[in-house]
């Protein structure tokens, strides 16, 4: 239980630091007056430059959240970061912004059969270690961060 536990709190601090990130820039940038939009794709930014450095840093846990059928996981996970990093940029430019926001929806679409796959198999990252509980919370998440994504980059 106590395992489960800890597992449970990594997940909250992890949407946590997600949310933070998504949402303080919208709020700060609203009292410098800058324009809604740069304050939406600051945060989704932040987002994808954290979760995309976790691609560096965390590169065996991330091979972990993946099935071992997957061929070149390790090669995929390095390339999925270098493309979070490179959205991280590229949303914020207003000729790429929308190109851009449509691929980020789509890749956190195809994310998710991986998100589901570590909960089931408990991955001890990123709160998947919680189990399929853990799923209640982040599939959500996801959906709100392809909202916020489709709002300001591909709306606008």
């Amino acid at each position: 239980m106590d395992g489960e536990f800890r597992s449970a709190l990594r997940a909250m601090r992890n949407i946590a630091i997600i949310l933070t990130l998504l949402l303080a820039p919208y709020w700060v940038l609203t009292m410098a007056h800058a324009p809604e939009s740069w304050r939406g794709l600051a945060g989704v930014s932040l987002v994808f430059a954290f979760t995309g450095l976790g691609h560096f840093i965390k590169t065996a846990e991330m091979v972990q959240m993946l099935p071992p059928w997957v061929p070149l996981r390790g090669p995929l996970i390095y390339g999925t970061g270098v493309l979070e990093f490179a959205a991280t940029v590229l949303v914020l430019v207003p000729s790429a912004s929308r190109l851009t926001g449509l691929a980020l929806c789509v890749f956190l679409l195809l994310l998710l059969p991986s998100n589901i796959y570590a909960a089931y198999q408990r991955v001890d990252f990123g709160g998947h270690g919680a189990g399929p509980v853990y799923l209640l919370v982040r599939v959500p998440l996801q959906f709100f961060l392809m909202g916020w994504i489709y709002w300001f980059a591909v709306r606008a």
